[in-house]
């Protein structure tokens, strides 16, 4: 049985009714969701399948066709949502993979910018080493004044014997060697080296060029420096005599002479004549060195006036004669060279230096003073450049004698620290020795003393150092012993001259005259041989100021109150920026109660050397006897910080401190 349908409810018969139907069942849903908003909601299907089975069904109760066709549709879109969804899947996996491999990539890169960098790097730091390497060569070869022997001809009888070519040239490169070595420690000019060439060193080739770096260098020195090449030949000549022929450019042939069998005194004589042309400065002072002082003035004298030196600047020319100026016999000649040398340069320090050696040596004191001060305006840059590092040493030196000569004795092992670079262990000990004797220091100068003649008991500066530290701790006999030791000495000297300056044989000995004599005289007088002390002063110059000193302390020794202030009125008047003779002056005026004479004569003496103590104490002791405690007490105050181990001084301050004003 059919069932009966509502007329309304008529199947629609067009395809437009069939739509406008749809259209309506679709709003009737959606209206039917807004009514049941605020009820108990149902299940609801939760995917396109669901969906469309939903609607299918809805739309079946009114078309079955309809029906099928949108549940299909719906089908279909549901199939391509899950295709795009897969899609979004795989495509998500891939961007993944391809993140992953773009990191990986990126990692890889940036090690290869590394490690590329890293070459780079390796390569500049090479080519910048290259670079520093060759510039360093060529300013080595560029400052290269080097003596180079090279290798000589020899006769094949010779060769067989072991007197090759490389021998013979290394052998002569060794006693050149020698002699610069002897020098150096007498020279304030540095000295150029001296070596062999070496034909047979190992070589590293340069790659593609055939040259190995051996011969680069050696030709960048040749090239582009100043070295002194030596070559010659061993010749025989008739009657069994040989000739080493010395070739070096620039100069003469060097021509020995004589038999075979001393080949090693030849060997000798050409490398002193090779020496003499390549560095005749420190040639000289070889020579002086080896005790051949006439020769050492000869060669001095004949370099001086050589075309060479008349074609040098000022500056070298004023070194030259400097030295001329230390290599004469006669000092007083040798200071006219040395001021003449202050003319033509007065930059060079080593002209006031010598200049104030050779005052001191004549008893110039005040004129050594002078130039020793001056030296000090000189400057490092001024100098001749191979005597620029011996500047500081040759400054201190200065200082030295400048507060040697104005009694700061406290300064001294400072200045001679920096003076005298290892210096002999003698001479080091017994100076030690004679700055603790002028800060009376009497147990160390005793055992600084008892060093040094350890080390060189028969050392002139040995000798000279006996004299202050006996007389400082007032052992006027030992300082006698002392005084006639140097006498003895210096008489007993050998002359220097047999050969080939007679101007030798009759050279002044200075030092006896205006040293050794005064003092020997001057400690006579204090062991009570007035007399002798008296007719031994009197042989001594009257133009040297420790000689003025030492008659002015003889013969107030002597009672001769008179004489003694004329001498040493003279003395000041010699020296008056010296503080010795107002000191020794105002002690003199003491003792005979010349109290305020004394004052005024020890407030100069102070003024002169304001860190000298010996004139404080005496002050001190002046004022004493006048009554006046306290200010004794603070001159021995201030004598105590210059002389803080003075026995003598401290007692004489813990009296007076003890005393009743």
């Amino acid at each position: 049985m059919q069932p009966q349908l509502h007329p309304q409810s008529q199947p629609p018969d067009t395809e437009a009714e069939r739509n406008a139907m749809a259209e309506d069942l679709f709003e009737g849903l959606l209206s039917a969701e807004e009514d049941q908003s605020g009820a108990v909601a149902t299940e609801t299907p939760a995917g396109a399948d669901a969906f469309a089975a939903a609607t299918a069904a809805i739309v079946s109760r009114q078309d079955a066709q309809v029906a099928r066709d949108t549940s299909g549709f719906l089908k279909k879109q549901t199939e391509l949502l899950d295709l795009q969804a897969q899609h979004l899947r795989d495509e998500h996996s891939s961007r993944l993979v391809h993140l992953r491999l773009t990191v990986a990539a990126a990692k890889r890169k940036r090690y290869a910018d590394h490690m590329r960098n890293c070459l780079y790097t390796c390569i500049a730091l090479l080519a910048l080493g290259i670079v520093i390497a060759a510039i360093r060569m060529t300013v080595e070869a560029m400052d290269d004044h080097s003596l180079v022997v090279d290798n000589f001809t020899v006769p094949s009888d010779f060769a067989a014997r072991g007197v090759t070519s490389q021998a013979l040239a290394e052998d002569l490169a060794s006693r050149v060697a020698a002699i610069r070595a002897a020098a150096a420690p007498f020279s304030l000019t540095q000295s150029n080296q001296v070596r062999a060439a070496q034909a047979d060193t190992p070589k590293v080739q340069i790659p593609e060029t055939g040259i190995s770096l051996d011969e680069l260098e050696r030709f960048l020195h040749r090239w582009l420096g100043h070295q002194t090449v030596l070559s010659g030949q061993l010749r025989e000549d008739a009657g069994g005599q040989i000739s080493l022929v010395l070739h070096i450019a620039g100069s003469d042939p060097i021509v020995v002479r004589g038999s075979s069998a001393d080949l090693d005194r030849l060997v000798q004589t050409t490398a002193e004549r090779a020496f003499a042309v390549s560095d005749p400065i420190n040639y000289i002072l070889y020579l002086e060195a080896m005790g051949r002082d006439a020769e050492s003035y000869d060669a001095a004298l004949r370099y001086a006036h050589s075309p060479s030196v008349a074609a040098m600047s000022a500056r070298d020319r004023a070194n030259v004669y400097t030295l001329l100026s230390s290599r004469d016999p006669d000092a007083r000649r040798g200071l006219s060279i040395a001021l003449l040398s202050i003319d033509i340069d007065p930059r060079v320090i080593t002209t006031w230096g010598m200049a104030a050696a050779l005052s001191r040596a004549l008893g110039h004191d005040q004129a050594a003073l002078d130039f020793e001060r001056k030296s000090l305006g000189t400057k490092k840059r001024d100098q001749p450049p191979q005597q620029r590092d011996s500047y500081p040493g040759v400054l201190a030196t200065a200082h030295f004698f400048i507060d040697q000569s104005t009694g700061n004795f406290a300064a001294l092992p400072g200045d001679y620290a920096a003076a005298y670079r290892s210096p002999p262990l003698s001479d080091e000990y017994a100076a030690r020795a004679v700055v603790a004797a002028d800060l009376h220091q009497v147990a160390r100068s005793n055992q600084q003393l008892a060093r040094a003649q350890a080390a060189g008991p028969s050392d002139l500066t040995v000798l000279q150092a006996q004299w202050p530290v006996s007389s400082g701790a007032g052992d006027w006999s030992q300082a006698l012993v002392a005084a006639q030791a140097l006498v003895a000495a210096s008489e007993a000297q050998p002359q220097k001259s047999a050969a080939p300056n007679p101007k030798f044989a009759a050279r002044p000995e200075l030092a006896l005259e205006t040293q050794y004599q005064p003092l020997l005289a001057y400690a006579e007088a204090m062991t009570g041989d007035t007399a002798s002390a008296t007719a031994l002063i009197a042989q001594t110059p009257t133009d040297c100021y420790l000689c003025v000193r030492m008659r002015a302390r003889i013969a107030a020794a002597a009672g001769d109150t008179g004489g003694a202030d004329h001498w040493f009125a003279e003395a000041i008047r010699q020296a008056p920026d010296l503080p010795m003779a107002y000191y020794e002056w105002g002690e003199a005026l003491a003792a005979r109660g010349d109290l305020t004479g004394a004052v005024r004569e020890l407030t100069l003496a102070h003024g002169k050397g304001s860190h000298w103590a010996d004139p404080l104490k005496a002050w001190g002791d002046v004022l004493l006897k006048q009554g006046q405690r306290r200010a004794a007490l603070a001159k021995y105050d201030e004598a105590l910080r210059d002389a803080p181990d003075w026995a003598a001084l401290k007692q004489a301050r813990a009296a007076a401190a003890s005393a009743r004003s």
